[in-house]
């Protein structure tokens, strides 16, 4: 499965790299030289479509603008005509500051685009291969994290705005109630983040906190002593009124320089995705139920295991045979690296993918990456 991904992945990269340079367009789809659209079956999603056309799904804001018809960027319906912008289009939207892939891009998996001070990323194969960065700033920053009950998310909310529309996205204009009482200054960068539902353990059920996902950025326009005026210069999902602000300064981003080779000893369990899915892959992030107390620091590599019997196996033969549940090996699912990390949580990315993995999947420390092999021992 992990070949096909990948050899999907790869005609993904390719056949949006022709599009993104304006010679082709993708199956199916009108020229650009005549307005290309794609015509929604379902399933479909802004999101989905904007990855299969224009390489980088964080282009999404860009497509729902072009778009005026679309009124709530989760609900299409099979049948509606979604415009695609072409790349002098999308530079006048102002979509000039993402880079188009890479040619190096041609010989990768679907890695993200960087931003342009970056190298394009490779999470193919041994750790030790990668270039660049694992995953491009966008996803760095959207991947969210747990907050801890009775912690605050951030320092202040978007409390009103003139837009009329419910959710919003780059351009629009709000109010955060912060002002110069505050400290905040005009040019201010803020986060903006949503405060979403419990995250339970999946092997305990204990109650961990709040996940929290990253919506977007704000730029202070106008101060006042208490109120600031703001404009979202960048949205990776809807951002609302009441969602959450806190001051925004850029991370350093996470490649091989950064990857740790300490001798630690930490084991722990993939508590869930960041999108809420159950099966897992390679540039997922995912949330681990362990953190700074526990030494997990930025640059950690994981090993994912799970042990116990295969979903597949003959209860009669191995009954016969005399082999018990504990006598199955361990065996490894993939690796993840650790992006982030907090108290008692981190978010991590999965890098390599050996077969389906998922939450409740266990994760060992490892100071080397994984050869590309398929099993492996975990002494």
């Amino acid at each position: 499965m992990k070949t096909i991904c990948k050899m999907a992945a790869l005609s993904v990269v390719c056949i949006s790299l022709y599009l993104l340079s304006g010679r082709i367009g993708p199956a199916g789809a009108v020229s650009a030289s005549e307005g290309q659209a794609h015509s929604v079956v379902r399933g479909d999603t802004l999101w989905d479509v904007t990855e299969k056309y224009l390489a980088n799904p964080f282009f999404w804001p860009k497509i729902w603008q072009y778009n005026a018809q679309i009124k709530n960027p989760n609900l299409i319906y099979p049948g509606d005509q979604i415009r695609i912008p072409n790349p002098e289009e999308l530079a006048r939207m102002g979509a000039a500051e993402h880079p188009q892939p890479a040619q190096a891009a041609l010989n990768q998996p679907a890695a993200a685009q960087t931003t342009p001070n970056q190298a394009v990323s490779s999470i193919e194969g041994p750790l030790t291969a990668v270039g660049g960065y694992l995953v491009e700033r966008d996803l760095f920053e959207s991947s969210g994290f747990i907050l801890p009950f009775g912690e605050n998310a951030g320092d202040g909310a978007i409390v009103s705005t003139w837009e009329e529309k419910v959710l919003l996205t780059d351009g629009n204009v709000v109010h955060v109630n912060l002002g110069s009482q505050n400290g905040v200054k005009y040019g201010d960068l803020f986060q903006v983040m949503h405060i979403g539902d419990d995250v339970v353990h999946p092997g305990t059920r204990y109650k961990m906190g709040k996940q929290v996902t990253v919506q977007g950025i704000l730029k202070i326009t106008s101060v006042q002593e208490n109120l600031s005026t703001a404009r979202i210069i960048k949205s990776y999902d809807p951002i609302m009124v009441g969602d959450m602000v806190r001051s925004y300064h850029p991370q350093p981003l996470i490649g091989p320089d950064n990857f740790t080779s300490e001798d630690k000893s930490i084991q722990g369990v993939i508590v869930q995705n960041s999108l809420g899915k159950s099966i897992l892959g390679v540039r997922d992030t995912v949330y681990l139920d362990m953190g700074t107390e526990n030494s997990v620091a930025p640059g950690d590599r994981f090993v994912i295991y799970r042990s116990g019997p295969p979903p597949q196996v003959s209860k009669k033969d191995a009954a016969l045979s005399g082999i018990q549940g504990k006598d199955f090996p361990m065996d490894i699912m993939g690796e993840l690296v650790v992006l982030s990390a907090m108290k008692n949580t981190s978010t991590a990315v999965v890098v390599e993918e050996l077969y389906e993995i998922k939450p409740g999947d266990h994760v060992k420390y490892s100071p080397q990456s994984l050869p590309p092999i398929k099993k492996y021992d975990m002494d």
